[in-house]
């Protein structure tokens, strides 16, 4: 209960800060709405009384009738002025939760999004975004036409208490069965998550340009969509199943609950005969049942459209849970002597293993590094340590004696530039692909022409047609090769006036001539810039001040490409396993 009653704080808390006027008119008009719904039966029973007094005092009737009407009419008015403020309000929440969303997203430690786990919470709470205006309208209407019930039994129980026993029983059945309904279907809401984010990644590859062209060529376009449809067929399979067996529980609580209120008026009736309530007691039992009924079937269907809009709300607000940014306090200031890994270790969350296992190094001021080894050695995870994206589960990586840990990473990052391996192809304008890095210096043309220039070649803007060109065929602009898309992200992360540059498999998408044409003039444009290049081609390491071969999560060798190369160790094992596809061709 505690859990619950914090989840329905939170939705009010910021329900309120999103639409503030709509919210205070919401309860406005849902506490004038529970008294003309309670004055209803009360105001009935009364004119009936009046009516046959005798003498009949005309004043009186006439002003009961007149509140009795307004009651009547307040119902289908409040709900005019409701549903119209709603709609503002609606789209102000909308916006209000997915900037939350979005923002907290931001602050998520990233070794957490490498956690399967962390993907299907986001999609819950994804699929959740404004769900929570829907919940603060439902606890709205459970409350009013709960507190309308009540009311009504209240009126009731004046006339004879049995009649209130017995409107509360004919109750049992549909909260048993709600409840059943509402347990089974969010079990199953939630361990489908990974089965619909696997159908939504299915269904994109039949529009995303490359999956189509290689499933055509290849000729498994059937396998994909029987895989869809397998796994499709499977989550509605579950889904009939648990609907079947609620649907049979339904249809007796609802022929238990009707005999029930059919029982009820029989009482009233009898009771009447009986001659212990009176025709007008009589008139306004008719009048609470009908609208008891009629309020409890609403009552219910939004307690329990409440309870299974909350278990939603619930993973919109479990999203805010997962682990974000330890951020430290201290200022990154640029170094002056070396980056150090000290007995470094790293596990992903979720993961088993550990991907580094006492990694130890310096990479000084000013020095051109490279990073090698075979795939899965841990390259590109002990990159991610360095700039302080990941914090090392054991050790520490420091400037200079400060540590990662201890840093404002923000701070950090204003001095880093980084050209990742699986590098965004934005479908932007050529002067925003590569500007984007550094927006203040984005409209710098001479600048950013120079840069593709020493980068792609002297041919390479006149053959794209300009800065100022759409890239992407997708909204009807220049396309691109792969290895045209890798130098235009070398040209962002040099675009970036960094102090440390890290380069992921930068020219992975490059031929081998155009390769050691594009590593060259890198060189000379990052002089006096510490950069760390990561690679499984060897054939670059002869431009480095120092290379670190990796294995197994550990830095096995460091040195220069002569050195390793007579030690005869793991780097010369790669650099003689390379030059055979060359010596062979």
């Amino acid at each position: 209960m505690k859990k619950i009653l914090h989840c329905v704080g939170e939705v009010f808390k910021d329900c309120y800060k999103a639409f503030p006027a709509f919210f205070l008119l919401a309860m406005a008009l849902d506490g004038l709405g529970v008294i003309a719904a309670m004055l209803e039966p009360v105001l009935l029973a009364r004119i009936l009384e009046l009516a046959g007094g005798k003498p009949v005092d005309g004043v009186q009737l006439i002003q009961t009738i007149g509140a009795y009407g307004i009651c009547l009419a307040y119902v289908p008015v409040s709900e005019v002025l409701f549903r119209t403020a709603s709609q503002r309000a609606d789209i102000k929440g909308a916006q209000y939760f997915g900037n939350k969303l979005v923002a907290f997203s931001r602050r998520i430690r990233l070794e957490v999004l490498e956690n399967p786990e962390t993907l299907d919470r986001f999609h819950r709470a994804n699929a959740a975004e404004n769900s929570q205006f829907v919940f603060f309208k439902q606890i709205l209407l459970t409350v009013r036409n709960g507190v309308t019930c009540v009311g009504l039994m209240a009126v009731v129980g004046r006339f004879h208490p049995v009649l209130v026993l017995s409107g509360l029983l004919a109750l049992v059945p549909s909260v048993l069965t709600k409840l059943y309904f509402e347990k089974k279907t969010t079990a199953l809401r939630r361990m489908q998550s990974k089965v619909l984010r696997r159908l939504g990644y299915i269904r994109g590859l039949f529009s995303n340009k490359e999956s189509i062209k290689e499933m055509r060529v290849m000729g498994f376009e059937s396998y994909l969509i029987e895989k869809w449809n397998g796994t499709n067929a499977q989550r509605v399979e579950e889904y009939a199943q648990v609907n079947l067996d609620i649907c049979k529980k339904q249809v007796w609580g609802i022929i238990v609950t009707n005999t029930g209120h059919v029982l009820n008026i029989a009482l009233s009736f009898f009771l009447l005969i009986q001659g212990r309530i009176s025709v007008g007691a009589f008139a306004a039992c008719l009048s609470a049942f009908t609208a008891y009924e009629s309020g409890m079937t609403v009552f219910l269907v939004m307690l329990f459209n409440a309870i299974s809009t909350y278990h939603v709300v619930e993973d919109y607000y479990a999203y805010f849970t997962i682990p974000t940014e330890r951020d430290g306090e201290v200022s990154y200031h640029p170094f002056q002597e070396a980056i150090t890994a000290s007995d470094v270790h790293f596990s992903y969350s979720g993961g088993d293993r550990e991907v580094l296992r006492g990694v130890d190094c310096a990479i000084r001021k000013g020095e051109h590094v490279v990073i090698v080894g075979e795939n899965g050695s841990g390259k590109t995870t002990f990159s991610k340590l360095l700039t302080g994206a990941f914090l090392p589960s054991q050790g520490r990586i420091s400037y200079d004696g400060l540590s990662t840990e201890e840093m404002n990473r923000g701070s950090l990052y204003a001095h880093y530039s980084i050209v990742p391996q699986d590098f965004v192809r934005y479908w932007f304008s050529l002067r925003e692909n590569v500007g984007i890095s550094d927006l203040d210096r984005c409209e710098d043309t001479e600048a950013m022409e120079a840069l593709l220039e020493k980068v792609a070649g002297s041919e390479f803007l006149e053959n794209v047609g300009g800065l100022d060109v759409q890239l992407g065929k997708e909204y009807g602009g220049q396309e691109l090769s792969g290895g045209q898309w890798q130098k235009v992200a070398i040209a962002r992360g040099l675009w970036r006036e960094s102090d440390i540059i890290i380069l992921d498999e930068p020219t992975s998408a490059l031929d081998p001539l155009v390769e050691y044409d594009v590593l060259s003039k890198f060189a000379e444009m990052i002089r006096g810039r510490t950069s760390v290049i990561i690679s499984h081609r060897v054939g670059i390491c002869r431009m480095a001040d120092k290379i670190l071969v990796m294995k197994g999560g550990c830095v096995v060798e460091c040195g220069r490409h002569e050195e390793l190369l007579a030690a005869g160790g793991e780097y010369a094992h790669i650099w003689q396993e390379q030059a055979k596809w060359y010596q062979n061709g």
